[in-house]
């Protein structure tokens, strides 16, 4: 084996290679792929830890632009839209108009005594607003 690497493998002068130069080379390769594979900031395995939390980031991101997206298209619809606003304030508020009447629906499953607790009424007339 030795004659068949002497005969292919020379250096740049014609002096055949040394058959140590191979267990050099080897050796540096696998040093090489171990500190790759488990080096500090150069590890796969960090590697791949920071690209999975670089994409859960990506999709937070994206989650947080559509809701604020959501909320701008929300304000702008309450700043130009009074019948809009009107009605939200209604349905969250519980609030009316001046001789309106807010009809407060009490589920029988519940019973009255969930009513009471939140401080909810079947009927009640709306205070005049001036």
């Amino acid at each position: 084996m030795r004659s068949d690497l002497s005969k292919t493998h020379r250096r740049a002068d014609g002096r055949p290679l040394s058959p140590h130069r191979y267990w050099i080379f080897g050796g540096l390769f696998v040093v090489l792929l171990a500190w790759l594979l488990l080096g500090s900031q150069g590890s796969l395995f960090v590697q791949n830890e920071l690209e999975q939390e670089r994409e859960s980031l990506n999709l937070r991101y994206q989650e947080v632009i559509e809701s604020v997206e959501r909320y701008q298209k929300l304000l702008s619809r309450l700043e130009e839209d009074d019948a809009f606003l009107e009605r939200l304030v209604r349905e969250r508020l519980g609030l009316a108009a001046s001789g309106e009447r807010v009809y407060v629906i009490i589920d029988k499953t519940k019973g009255e005594d969930s009513a009471k607790e939140n401080g909810s009424t079947s009927v009640w007339q709306a205070e005049p607003v001036e």
